[in-house]
């Protein structure tokens, strides 16, 4: 019985998220009503003198909800980010961002629409967005429809789209990600369900038009948090004695590291917090955070969310590293 309260839960908060685009979006834009209670996200103490937290603002012309994010991986000044998380009208946009003489990201130009990134029936884009491992194909996980979309890098709609729960995933999904090089189990695919706090793994193969097929998953960890993106990072990134996963989680407002084991999986009992008080939740809550991603030229986490009583904005957070440490293409 707890089990099927705590997914009620769930689910009535990340439909509350959703409604942002719906009538919640017009009654607060009409009353002018509130002010958002702005996240003040901070790093846990084990990893605070190795980082700091930068609020990079709202993306121009990108509409609420933010969803997943990632970069072109042949242009590391192309961002891609979901906008109308959630809903029918998502889309993936594109916006050029903004870089010091150091490379850090300070801003971003405005964002166009490239591509629609609806769900099956309903939904849309939810935290992940990731190009295939050869780079071909940009997959997004769907809420609260439990699907994963395929688009063509030539194509402005999905190219196929994958009802999950035939997969035997629960649902609803929250985030994908593919294992980066140099990891264990590199190329293999990750994929959390939200509802159930549960990371399947599983492979991706051919199907001879383009796109892919999704592999039943063959094993799965029971973590806890409200699973969204996540993040892999190399050992001896600062902080980080062995290989880790950053995991946003949308119901605690915090992100969390685990270390892997030696089949590349997240060890449950490893788990501390990395950042926390990044989001807000209240019982009427439409805040969370849900993507991520890393920057290739800086090795920076970026992490997307939206602001409560204020569904006109959401912010990018970056987390930097103090250390003059190179970036290896690795750790993305």
């Amino acid at each position: 019985m707890q089990t099927q309260v705590n997914m009620t839960t769930y689910i009535v908060r990340r439909k509350l998220f959703a409604a942002i685009a719906g009538v919640i979006f017009v009654v607060l834009i009409t009353l002018g009503k509130g002010q958002a209670k702005i996240p003040t996200p901070k790093l846990a103490s084990s990893f605070s003198s190795f980082y700091s937290i930068t609020d990079l603002g709202t993306v121009p012309k990108l509409p609420p909800a933010y969803g997943g994010l990632t970069f072109d991986p042949k242009d590391a000044n192309r961002l891609l980010i979901g906008g109308l998380a959630g809903t029918q009208k998502a889309e993936i946009y594109q916006v050029r961002v903004k870089r010091a003489p150091d490379n850090h990201i300070t801003g971003f130009n405005i964002a166009s629409p490239i591509a629609k990134a609806s769900g099956i029936g309903k939904g849309g884009i939810d935290a992940s967005l990731a190009y295939s491992p050869q780079g071909d194909v940009l997959f997004y996980t769907s809420y609260d429809d439990n699907s994963i979309g395929q688009i063509k890098c030539s194509s402005r709609i999905p190219n196929k789209q994958i009802n999950l729960t035939s997969l035997g995933i629960a649902s609803s999904t929250g985030a994908l990600a593919f294992v980066p090089k140099g990891f264990v189990g590199a190329d293999r695919l990750k994929i959390t369900s939200y509802t159930t706090n549960t990371l399947y793994d599983t492979t991706i193969t051919p199907d001879n038009s383009g796109t892919y097929n999704i592999v039943a998953p063959s094993k799965s960890v029971k973590l806890s948090g409200g699973l969204d993106a996540m993040i892999f990072v190399k050992a001896g990134k600062p902080g980080f004695v062995k290989d880790s996963l950053l995991i946003a989680e949308f119901d605690t407002n915090n992100v969390s590291a685990y270390q892997l084991d030696s089949k590349g999986d997240p060890i449950p009992s490893s788990r501390q917090n990395f950042i926390t008080g990044i989001s807000y939740h209240s019982p009427t809550s439409l805040t969370g955070t849900i993507g991520a991603t890393t920057d290739p030229l800086t090795g920076d986490f970026l992490f997307s969310t939206i602001l409560e009583n204020t569904p006109t904005k959401g912010s990018i957070f970056a987390v930097r590293s103090s250390a003059k440490t190179p970036v290896s293409s690795q750790s993305r």
